[in-house]
């Protein structure tokens, strides 16, 4: 379940620790916070996930100018919806990806905002609640 929240609510509530210095209006104010919810990230392996499957744009390329990108390039990209996640991995777009990670969020795992032309892909800023241990890799 996916539940809208005003960011301000959300740290009185949560106090997260993010995985990275947050810049002003990062993540932005009105945000959506996960209950158990089904999230789905695709992977470089088809068979295994790690760490650096879960590095950020800024990450990757850390002195690059982002400009206005700066607060999606900090979170990842994440699929709502198992279906929506098998289709972008057959696209020729995302053929460096060759696997799919299944993820629950819960609210202490950080916050989430609908970003870019399709309905079912988020930005994810990720609290260090997160562990990337025991997700599931789907076949």
């Amino acid at each position: 379940m996916l539940k809208a929240c005003k960011l301000t609510d959300y740290i009185a509530e949560y106090q997260p620790e993010w995985t990275c210095d947050m810049p002003v209006g990062c993540p932005p104010e009105d945000i959506v916070v996960a209950h158990n919810h089904p999230f789905f990230r695709l992977a470089r392996y088809a068979d295994r996930y790690d760490a650096g499957d879960f590095k950020s744009y800024v990450e990757l390329a850390p002195y690059k100018d982002w400009g206005d990108d700066l607060p999606l390039a900090i979170g990842l990209s994440i699929i709502d919806g198992e279906k929506n996640a098998r289709k972008k991995l057959k696209s020729p777009f995302y053929s460096r990806f060759k696997g799919i990670i299944a993820i629950k969020l819960d609210e202490v795992d950080g916050v989430l905002k609908q970003s870019g032309k399709h309905l079912s892909h988020y930005t994810w800023w990720r609290t260090k609640h997160f562990s990337i241990d025991n997700l599931k890799m789907l076949q």
